[in-house]
């Protein structure tokens, strides 16, 4: 009877010990890619942000502008409270001048594909967005 409690005890304990190592997750999210204008040619200086999604709570977590390339990438480990991350080329002055200054918006593609579904990142991994900027 000892032994089978004891085996029952084991084989509970390291099932929880294995759960758990199924639950941590690498949350760390890439998000990379290029900035273009309707040409075609890289655009620098436009701010591109990560922002963390908590129910209808947004926090932005990192922001980077795009280099002299066109080129820029955000590295972010997601906090768990996070549900979903969400990339965002914001609109307005103060934020992205020269965008609101020269653009009036964009077209988006994912891992090279067109689309409207803007702009979930997917947490722990790697995505692509390009975006092509309209000018006004």
């Amino acid at each position: 009877m000892r032994k089978r409690i004891w085996l029952l005890i084991t084989a509970l304990s390291l099932s929880f010990l294995l759960s758990q190592c199924f639950l941590t997750q690498d949350r760390t999210t890439v998000v990379y890619g290029t900035i273009t204008d309707q040409n075609g040619e890289p655009v620098d200086s436009i701010l591109v942000t990560i922002k963390g999604v908590d129910g209808f709570k947004y926090e932005r977590l990192k922001e980077v502008y795009s280099v002299e390339d066109g080129s820029y990438e955000l590295v972010v480990d997601v906090p768990r409270k996070y549900g979903s991350a969400n990339v965002v080329v914001p609109f307005g002055s103060y934020d992205n001048p020269k965008y609101e200054r020269n653009y009036q918006g964009k077209k988006t593609s994912k891992n090279d594909q067109l689309t409207n579904n803007c702009c979930k990142a997917s947490i722990g991994d790697k995505t692509k967005y390009d975006f092509q900027l309209i000018p006004k």
